[in-house]
Order: C-alpha cells, then structure tokens, then sequence
C-alpha cells in the first residue's frame, strides 16, 4: 500500500470519529487548494516523497484524505476495500484505483473540482483577497475600504490592538472573525486573540467562554486545556475541570499537572478510588512539591483505613518535616489524638 493511501485513510477515520481529530480544511491549505499545489492523484506518493517543505508535506496527509473522502462518496466504500484487496494481490495503485472508480484521466479533473469547492466553502461569507505590496503601499485604509470582511485585514487590526495593549480595541475585530469563520483553529485563531485580551481585562468569565468554544474546534491545545483547568479550578467547576484534564492527558499522558488536577475533581467530586490513582500517577512523574501528593493521598488512603496511608505521611514529613497538617493526621493514625480532625 503506499503511503499516501494509508495515511488518507487515517486521517479520513479520524474526521469520521470525531471531525476535531483529523486535519481538516484551513486557510493555509485553502490557498493552496486554489492555487498550484494540489498533487494529481496518480503523483500523489511524491507528495510524500520529496516535499518542497513541511507545509507541503502537512497538506499531503490533508490531500490524501480528500481522495480518500471523495473515492467514499462518489463511488462507496467498497470500491475502497476492493481497492485495498487489489494492492494485496500486487497490484499497482493507480491501475486498482481506475479499475474500481474511472479512468485516471477523468478521476483527476474529478477530484480537483471536489477539493477546491471544499475550499471555496471555507468561510464563504469571508474576503479571502490577499493584498498585495502595492495595495499596502497605497494605503491599508484604502484597501479596507473595499474590502472591509477581509480576513487579512481583521487579523491585522487585532493582532495590531493586541501589541499596542488595546485590550478593548481587540476585540471588535476578532468577533468578526468568529462571526464569519466559526471553525477556526491554531496558533493565531481569533478565539485565543479574543481570550487574550479578556484575560488581559481581567474578564474571566468571558475568556473561559471563548477558550471553551475553540477547545471543542481542536484536539491538541495543550496549552488551552492547562488554561482551562485554571479557571475551572478557581471556579471550583469540577466536573469542567475533569473534563480538561482528561483531554490534556489525551494530548500528553507524561506531565503531572493534569493528573494533579484530575485528582483535585475526583476528591471534590467524591470519587476517592479516582483520586487515589491519580495522586499515584502524580507521584510517579516526579512533581514539584511532592509533601502534598503525598499527604493528599495519604488522607485518601486512610478514609479508606488503608495502613500504607502511614508511609505516605511519613513520607511527605520526609519532604516537609515541619509539615503541620501531616504530623496532626500522624497522631490521629496514633490514636495520640481524642477526637479526630475534621
């Protein structure tokens, strides 16, 4: 199988299961869609064989996915298996591929009219004109003018605003351009300009409401969940800080600060045996203050009249010998103490 059939089917299932996972349609891949770096399908495995760029070879997985979504809807799903079933017996890719759907040269023409409406329907009601060095020369006010849904343009006067600490100026813009592209991800989305300058104005509950819009749009915004249990941590929104957390994990299963605040939501929430094993794996991943998962599971463990909650304490007193709360659990597991604390 070649490459890019494999890696199309993919990220194909991956959109399928849940349209977060896999990449989708962009406004970097939009241009390059419409402009000259659709692969042929039949060139397609030199797409990943000697890409111009990383870019190039991003958008190949992308590209790929679309001749597998397309080969799906026009011709079904089992043209595909007997597509697969053909390149078992040794068959060569494109020869299979004409054989179960068309002849190469009709595919081909096919597929580009596809992608490119798949395009062109990203964020329809947006002006997608690039300006030019001469537009800007003669004037950005002059080319807003006459393009005043520009997306360029909206993303300038946000990020501008946002340099400046124009928190409020900020904002404006980066409405629009939710209003008119919904579903935009990564590192310069208008959702995170947006919660920036909320964070920056102190207006929690308007950045916690714009960052829970983007994080349902991506599955890797690792820094965004981190942010997100923060603020449901102080909000004291336990079930939204599992949630968090759980999708942090999902991204990066090797850092304990989520695995903390899992546990900080299974304790609020009642769940002690989830608790207990995520104050485990914290211990595992070398923390930075250690006396407290130790402790925190130590007062788990003895809810549960589990004796190896005394070798936790006595290990976060090893940490923190002047640990008070420690040492007042200690005499109580001592029975030094008359009445237990509360």
């Amino acid at each position: 199988m070649p490459r890019w059939l494999s890696e199309g089917i993919s990220v194909y299932e991956e959109r399928q299961a849940n349209p977060a996972w896999g990449q989708s349609m962009n406004p970097k891949f939009r241009e390059m869609t419409l402009g000259d770096d659709l692969t042929p399908v039949s060139k397609l495995s030199g797409a990943f064989l000697s890409p111009k760029t990383p870019g190039h070879l991003s958008f190949a997985y992308y590209e790929s996915s679309l001749v597998v979504e397309y080969i799906v809807k026009r011709f079904g799903l089992d043209a595909l298996r007997k597509i697969l079933g053909d390149l078992g017996s040794g068959v060569e890719i494109n020869a299979t591929i004409a054989k179960h759907t068309e002849p190469m040269n009709k595919l081909e023409p096919a597929f580009a009219t596809f992608a490119k409406a798949r395009a062109e329907g990203l964020a329809p009601k947006l002006d997608w004109t690039k300006p030019k060095p001469r537009d800007l020369k003669a004037g950005v006010e002059a080319f807003a003018k006459k393009h005043p849904k520009n997306i360029y343009l909206l993303q300038r006067r946000a990020r501008k605003a946002l340099t400046e600490k124009k928190w409020e100026d900020a904002k404006a813009p980066c409405r629009e351009l939710i209003e008119l592209f919904p579903n935009q991800t990564g590192g310069d989305s208008a959702y995170l300009m947006l919660a920036k300058a909320h964070r920056k104005l102190k207006e929690v509950k308007e950045e916690r409401k714009v960052l829970d819009q983007f994080v349902v749009l991506t599955d890797d915004a690792f820094d965004v969940y981190l942010r997100l249990m923060k603020l449901a941590s102080d909000a004291k929104d336990w079930s939204a800080l599992r949630t968090h957390a759980e999708r942090a994990l999902a991204v990066n299963p090797l850092i304990a600060v989520p695995y903390r605040h899992l546990a900080e939501a299974a304790e609020a929430l009642k769940q002690t045996d989830a608790a207990i094993g995520a104050w485990k794996t914290v211990l595992k991943l070398d923390p930075r203050d250690p006396a407290e998962a130790h402790y925190r599971l130590a007062r788990l463990l003895h809810s549960k009249d589990d004796p190896s909650a005394k070798r936790h304490l006595l290990m976060a007193l090893e940490e923190a010998p002047r640990f008070r709360e420690a040492h007042r659990m200690l005499l109580e597991i001592n029975g030094a103490l008359k009445e237990p604390r509360e």
